[in-house]
């Protein structure tokens, strides 16, 4: 079987297999910036779901600013909830606590409401 080939949105990766998974290192915000908004983008323009579940430095409000720097459609992929951008917080942490069956239902609900709607992107 030949595996999907997407474009990844970042130049020195280039195109990648789906399911394709990336690890990087990084000393400030805008290191992190400068591979995940290329990255959304490209998934906003193939109209994949997108999920950014941000932890620190990067806040919510930041990720959303960073990215209208170059999707200038942001807030109307925002309201058709082809993409959200959540904290970690509020994704993983249920009144301080990590609760793995809770994350896990999320993951399995955000990937059902995807293959129904669009293709997937997650960080």
């Amino acid at each position: 079987m030949k595996a999907d080939i997407r474009k990844s949105g970042i130049d020195i990766i280039g195109d990648i297999s789906w399911g394709t998974h990336i690890c990087q290192f990084y000393q400030t915000k805008e290191d992190l910036t400068d591979i995940l908004v290329p990255y959304f983008k490209e998934g906003l323009e193939n109209n994949e779901f997108c999920l950014w579940v941000t932890s620190q430095p990067l806040e919510v409000e930041d990720a959303i600013e960073a990215l209208k720097r170059v999707v200038p459609y942001l807030n109307a992929n925002l309201e058709k909830g082809q993409i959200e951008i959540i904290s970690y917080t509020d994704w993983f942490l249920t009144e301080g606590a990590f609760d793995p069956e809770r994350v896990l239902n999320g993951w399995v609900e955000k990937l059902t409401y995807a293959s129904y709607h669009t293709m997937v992107t997650m960080v």
